[in-house]
């Protein structure tokens, strides 16, 4: 259909075909009307936005940043407290609360300590110290040095050393005594002078050379090499009312002076008795097993561990034979060494 014959139908006056010619221009006018004012609002709002500029500020003056750091200063002083001085209360009046005395601690004799590590360091004979021993001590026992010395043909590493000896007449009848001797003074010539050292000798009790243990420096090794020459035969014992043959108390008396190391020269177990009478003596059964339970229990009652090292001296025979089993028990009990000298 074109336009003449839209005009020719709009001419006759025929309603129902005008009706679709009306509402078709009626919507082309409305959507030419919706571009115009769509095409207008974009315009507009295009117009409008404002341009976008980016200023970069300016840097501040030199006068700018000492005057910011000065208001900085004052504001940090500002916050900052500053400190405050305690007023101390004194009393001179004593107090209520006393403190528990500090422990006694035993201090080597200086006078003794002429050629001891701390002695000779000052006097520029470190090189003699390094001959004498090993370094400085690590344990809790003994002196300050450590010394891998010989006895009787055992290596041993000790700073708290104890001899103990059996001097009853079979210990001298076999010659014990004179190579204790020999074997001793060869020993504490190669000891540190940071090492202690003892010298017990025992029957039925014990008689120490000295009732502490000794730094090994050459005016005591002089003197425990005298000491050694004085030992006697005893055959009356040396605790009064008993009789026997034990290293009980000697080894007590050695580990509370603080040994790590004891060597036992002896023959026979343990063994003692009560002397009621000149024909009346009461043996103590148990006192084997009591040494045996004491050696076994030092660690635990003494917070360190004693190395027992016995020299079972010429012992035949069943005796004998009993002596190297229960010593063999002692020395595996305390991490020692058994030595049978034949």
């Amino acid at each position: 259909m074109n336009l003449k014959d839209l005009g020719a139908i709009w001419s006759k006056g025929d309603k129902d075909k005008q009706a679709p010619i009306i509402a078709v221009l009626i919507s082309v006018f409305a959507h030419i009307l919706l571009i115009i004012g769509a095409g207008y609002l974009t315009v507009l709002v295009i117009q409008g936005r404002e341009k976008v500029m980016f200023e970069a500020k300016k840097p501040p003056s030199i006068t700018a940043r000492k005057l910011e750091h000065s208001i900085r200063v004052k504001q940090m002083q500002q916050q900052v407290r500053k400190p405050q001085i305690l007023q101390r209360l004194v009393s001179q009046a004593p107090s209520a609360v006393a403190l528990p005395e500090l422990p006694k601690m035993d201090t080597p004799d200086l006078k003794k300590m002429k050629d001891s590590p701390m002695m000779q360091r000052n006097a520029g004979l470190l090189g003699d110290l390094g001959r004498a021993g090993g370094g400085l001590g690590r344990g809790d026992t003994g002196g300050t040095g450590y010394s891998d010395t010989k006895f009787f043909g055992e290596n041993v590493r000790t700073r708290a050393i104890g001899i103990l000896v059996d001097v009853t007449s079979s210990m001298f009848n076999k010659g014990a005594i004179d190579d204790v001797m020999r074997e001793a003074s060869s020993m504490l010539q190669d000891l540190h002078p940071g090492t202690k050292f003892t010298l017990i000798a025992f029957v039925d009790g014990s008689e120490a050379m000295s009732d502490q243990m000794l730094y090994a420096v050459q005016e005591n090794k002089d003197q425990a090499i005298a000491w050694l020459k004085t030992l006697k035969m005893n055959s009356q014992g040396n605790k009064r009312g008993y009789s026997g043959s034990t290293p009980d108390e000697a080894i007590r008396l050695a580990t509370e002076q603080g040994v790590d190391t004891i060597f036992l020269l002896t023959d026979d177990v343990p063994y003692i008795s009560i002397v009621h009478s000149k024909n009346n003596r009461e043996t103590i059964e148990s006192h084997p097993d009591d040494v045996m339970r004491f050696v076994k229990e030092i660690e635990t009652n003494f917070g360190r561990s004693v190395k027992i090292n016995p020299i079972i001296y010429k012992a035949t025979g069943r005796k004998g034979e009993a002596s190297k089993e229960y010593w063999k028990k002692v020395a595996r009990a305390t991490g020692g060494k058994l030595l049978v000298v034949d």
